[in-house]
């Protein structure tokens, strides 16, 4: 549904050439992510997700699962 996108930017410590691919296959596969843009200068992870399948605690949670720290 157009207009249903939210966006969540997350600081991500470790982000850098060797963790981003990594890192952005693993949020594309969350459930409701719909764009993932990862920028190495600001080391954030720009994600588009719909907020009836998932919510920004969800994608927390993924990152940090998977050993990486949120600022």
């Amino acid at each position: 549904m157009p207009g249903r996108t939210k966006t969540a930017i997350i600081s991500i410590e470790e982000l850098d050439t060797v963790s981003a691919p990594k890192l952005s296959a693993l949020l594309k596969t969350v459930p409701g992510v719909d764009k993932v843009d990862l920028s190495l200068e600001r080391k954030v992870a720009v994600v588009e997700f719909d907020p009836e399948q998932i919510q920004v605690d969800d994608l927390l949670r993924a990152v940090l699962k998977e050993g990486y720290h949120v600022l």
